[in-house]
């Protein structure tokens, strides 16, 4: 059975990670993790604080979890990292992390469901049972799939990156305590500098960047609309640069046919598919005059909020996770309408869910305002900048109450084998 499963496993190794392979192997997953449940389990006791993820890969996932490394640093732990990318890449080996220190502590798990119960079921159960268990999740529609809140049970308690994310756990049925816990993007490496030359953006040019994982799904990125709303805002080329940067391209090559056919004409309109490291990216975006985000739903936005970071203005459909920091600034939300989620590159299958539609007339308005307006483009970064700051009180302040011995905050004291004694 053993043998089976972790077979069963290797399968769950999906692009997106999102989606994990067959329904059966999941089920399979789900299975061997709740007989581990059946089992009474160890009493709960100090130890180490393991965080498990895809800390060094370089999907928005994983940069997510390396924030949550860092909100746990300045919270004033020392955390024991454990890196799945040996696992996720098909060859499946014991995570190191789990066995340091002594058995007990917090077991949070910065990856979505399909993968968080995937872990759980290819390791040792004896390596996860006793640990109070965290699952940080992010999700980008108003209800999450029903093998989510199944896989809820194995966790003591679920972390979301924002408000949006927890109502739609909250309406899905997940009935485990719920803590909104916003990337802390402030205490991370959001630092980029203005440096045009390497991407071929000249000096002298408005640069408005789009951007996106393709195997996030453009439809929900909403990279083609990005695309006819410049156009309409800037009907003369040479006015403005567009860059649309992607990567995973040559998974959805449908998309780059239809990208550059909706660019058609327009050498302003650039394209750069690939992967860049965190460092690029922050440049790429430090060297860009505007953001433009006409996105059908977000869990987060985290290129929004480290734009603001940079001095860099986000212009962003206004709904979904991007308004809890970004509620405030109406001359950056477009206006949008709830409509039927419908998505060609079939990453996301839901029927009865609605998603947004913004809308393009009051995107190009908006656009025109933000280009003939350097002066409004820092007052309002500056304003989206406070509002992201402002999110990393939750690692300071209140976050770190999750366990049940009184909290992750009351364990400060570091242990030389990475445990942590209570304070």
């Amino acid at each position: 059975m053993m043998d089976l499963a972790r077979s069963a496993w290797r399968s769950l190794a999906p692009r997106p990670l999102r989606r994990l392979g067959h329904p059966a192997a999941r089920m399979l997953a789900l299975r061997r993790v709740r007989a581990a449940l059946k089992r009474e389990e160890p009493s709960f006791k100090p130890g180490p604080v393991i965080l498990s993820g895809l800390v060094a890969d370089t999907k928005g996932v994983s940069q997510a979890a390396r924030l949550t490394l860092v909100g746990l640093e300045a919270a004033g732990l020392s955390p024991v990292v454990q890196d799945l990318r040996s696992v996720f890449g098909g060859r499946l080996v014991r995570p190191s992390g789990l066995s340091a220190g002594p058995r007990g502590g917090v077991f949070l798990q910065h990856v979505n469901a399909p993968e968080g119960i995937a872990e759980l079921a290819a390791i040792n159960a004896a390596h996860w049972r006793g640990r109070y268990r965290i699952g940080y999740w992010a999700y980008e529609l108003p209800r999450l799939p029903s093998h989510w809140v199944k896989a809820s049970a194995a966790f003591h308690e679920i972390w979301t990156p924002s408000r949006f994310v927890a109502e739609a756990a909250v309406a899905s049925g997940v009935t485990k305590p719920i803590r909104v816990m916003p990337h802390p993007v402030s205490l991370g490496p959001h630092t980029g500098r203005r440096r045009r030359e390497p991407f071929g953006l000249s000096e002298d040019n408005l640069v408005i960047l789009a951007m996106g994982d393709l195997l996030s799904s453009a439809e929900r990125k909403n990279l083609i609309g990005a695309i006819r709303i410049f156009r309409s805002a800037f009907p003369a080329a040479g006015e403005a640069t567009l860059m649309i940067k992607t990567q995973s391209g040559e998974a959805h090559p449908r998309f780059a046919q239809l990208a550059r056919a909706a660019a058609e004409g327009r050498s302003d309109i650039r394209f750069l598919d690939t992967t860049l490291s965190e460092a690029a990216v922050a440049d790429l975006i430090a060297s860009s005059d505007m953001l433009l985000s006409p996105h059908r739903a977000e869990g987060f936005g985290l290129p929004l909020a480290e734009a603001f970071l940079m001095g860099v203005p986000a212009l962003a459909t206004g709904w979904s996770g991007n308004l809890d920091f970004m509620a405030g600034m109406p001359e950056l939300l477009i206006r949008h309408s709830l409509v039927a989620v419908k998505d060609p590159y079939g990453v996301y299958q839901v029927p009865g869910l609605e998603w947004a539609e913004p809308d393009p007339g009051d995107a190009v308005v908006k656009l025109r305002a933000l280009a003939q307006s350097p002066d409004l483009r820092q007052v309002l970064a500056q304003r989206g900048c406070l509002a992201v700051r402002a999110l990393e009180k939750a690692w300071s302040q209140d976050a770190l109450k999750a366990t049940p011995w009184g909290g992750l905050a009351d364990w400060r004291s570091p242990g030389v084998d990475g445990s942590l004694s209570q304070g």
